[in-house]
């Protein structure tokens, strides 16, 4: 069974001409076409508004020269009234050029009085209807992306082929201290610190040249802003590239990392340090001299290990209490850490048992500096809670890591050995693990 045919809609046109004649002929020619518009018929500005205020027009058939506006006065007066329904100019041959120019002031298309059919004029009106429609959807869209640029947390910044800033979010406003009007037209350098912006320009060439048309955060190693007040930071970029009307535009995703990066450093300070001492902690100094023996292997460098020894801390707990005994242990870690070198790496490696990895040392150096620890530790005065001054003295052993050594754990064990000679010896000494004898 056949469908009913749908109902034609009925498109009501606000016509605002001031010539009779000319507006006769425009109804006669809409009103031919079977009754598919109707048509509102005014001939000033002011009579005009109150129609469209009350939202019942569907196109505009507007005359540039009216009683009591003329040229795009009058149109932006209609946009005013009624910003997105579609306008077609009416004009006199003498007025092709105002025509012209008022279509890409806005509106949608624009006929010459006396020049058109019938069939014209309806043609123009459903081409200024659907236009209107498609240019109202894309106004929808781009409030939509404006919004999402607005509220966006990350930075988004647009550039061209020369690198001029094209775009710029308000989270790019907060993240660089530049406003979005001062900052439009300025080379993207601006946003990168002096030392890599040569390095930016050949990356940024290379992305212009490649086929891959984005890069994601993950797959770029961080990089560092400038803020307008010369401070750099560090951030993470993605980048997109798309065609522009006038040529490629890059559009770089950034996010400030420094409360991230401070974060990760706060764990790595965790994760390596001994936290009575500050020093760092067994992990961490195993892992740095299992690097030493790598380099000894491959380069033959040389470096020793210092095992250190607290000589009766027992009884420093037990005649003073754990939290003296505790400060002792800081005092000490900061006098031994003074007396290194900085390339030396002081740690402990629990209760009152400390090491030191000495790169770059055999045993004579490695010796010359267990002195000085041991002597610089026997000088060391801890005021106890009673009014009593806590003397402290250490007991060291040496060892100088060789190549036949297959694990860290080698010279440790030798180093441990050389400890335990030197507190079985009397305390208060270094011992070279070449002084001792082989188990």
């Amino acid at each position: 069974m056949p469908t009913p045919a749908q109902p034609i809609p009925i498109i009501n046109v606000l016509l605002v001409e001031d010539q009779p004649g000319d507006a006769d002929l425009v109804t006669r020619a809409l009103r031919s076409r079977r009754g598919r518009f109707k048509v509102a018929s005014v001939d000033r500005l002011a009579a005009a508004l109150p129609v469209l205020e009350a939202g019942t027009v569907d196109v505009i058939l507007l005359d540039l020269t009216l009683p009591d506006s003329q040229g795009f006065a009058t149109i932006t007066a209609i946009r005013d009234a009624a910003p997105t329904v579609p306008l077609i100019v009416l004009t006199g041959l003498s007025d092709n050029e105002l025509a012209m120019a008022a279509v890409q002031a806005g509106a949608q298309d624009f006929l010459v009085k006396g020049e058109f059919e019938d069939a014209m004029i309806e043609r123009a009106i459903r081409h200024a209807i659907a236009r209107g429609h498609l240019e109202e959807r894309l106004r929808r869209s781009e409030a939509r992306l404006k919004n999402v640029l607005d509220l966006a947390h990350d930075a988004v910044v647009s550039v061209d082929a020369d690198q001029r800033i094209v775009l710029f979010n308000p989270a790019a406003e907060r993240m660089f201290g530049y406003q979005s009007d001062e900052i439009l037209g300025e080379p993207m350098s601006v946003l990168i610190p002096d030392r890599l912006r040569s390095v930016h320009t050949d990356h940024f060439n290379g992305f212009l040249r490649h086929a891959v048309v984005s890069r994601d955060m993950a797959d770029r190693p961080e990089v560092n802003g400038r803020h307008r007040d010369g401070t750099g930071f560090p951030i993470e970029v993605s980048l997109s590239r798309s065609e522009g009307p006038d040529g490629p535009i890059v559009t770089a995703m950034i996010r400030g990392i420094t409360e991230r990066k401070r974060a990760e450093a706060r764990l790595v300070l965790l994760a390596t340090t001994d936290p009575l001492t500050g020093i760092a902690n067994r992990r961490h100094l195993l892992d740095l001299a299992e690097r030493e023996l790598a380099r000894l292997w491959r380069y033959g460098t040389p470096f020793s290990l210092i095992m250190m020894d607290v000589d009766h801390f027992k009884r420093i707990n037990d005649t003073h209490g754990h939290a003296m005994g505790d400060e002792a242990l800081r005092r000490l870690a900061a006098v031994c850490a003074e007396t290194l070198r900085q390339s030396d790496l002081l740690g402990r490696m629990g209760g009152e048992e400390f090491a030191i990895l000495l790169p770059e040392a055999g045993e004579v150096e490695a010796m010359a500096v267990a002195e000085r620890v041991r002597l610089r530790a026997s000088r060391l005065r801890v005021a106890s809670g009673d009014g009593a001054e806590l003397r402290l003295t250490v007991s060291l052993g040496i060892a100088e890591c060789r190549r036949d050594d297959l694990r860290i754990e080698q010279p440790l064990a030798r180093a441990d050995l050389a400890l335990y000679q030197a507190k079985a010896s009397g305390r208060d000494r270094v011992v070279p693990a070449s002084a001792v004898a082989p188990a």
